[in-house]
């Protein structure tokens, strides 16, 4: 349970540097990519969870956006039509990491 927990903030760590970049970018494709390499990654190392790390580090993106719609800083690239948008960055983050599980998953049947 303690290997969850640091994985755990590790993945909100990271899914906090995704939202930043995302707020701070004009392409959405690094974004895209971080988000499947982090997402994919920790899918491996924890199947079980990869709904979880998929909403650490995916829901960032719309997290920080919240934020700062919240706090008043205006955005140098807003999402449009709104910020509910945000939310499109779940997709590759489960994409990625269910993507991580079935590697390990075939791994484990090579192995056996």
């Amino acid at each position: 349970m303690r290997k969850i927990f640091a994985l755990s903030i590790v993945a909100v760590i990271l899914g906090t540097l995704v939202g930043f970049s995302d707020f701070r970018s004009k392409e959405v494709q690094p974004i895209v990519l971080m988000i499947l390499i982090f997402t994919s990654t920790f899918g491996f190392w924890q199947p079980r969870f990869g709904w979880l790390w998929a909403i650490l580090i995916g829901g960032g993106v719309p997290a920080a956006h919240f934020l700062n719609l919240a706090f008043g800083f205006a955005s140098p690239y807003p999402i449009l039509p709104n910020v509910f948008g945000a939310f499109i960055a779940l997709i590759p983050a489960f994409i990625g990491a269910y993507s991580g599980a079935l590697g390990k998953w075939i791994l484990s049947q090579l192995r056996t």
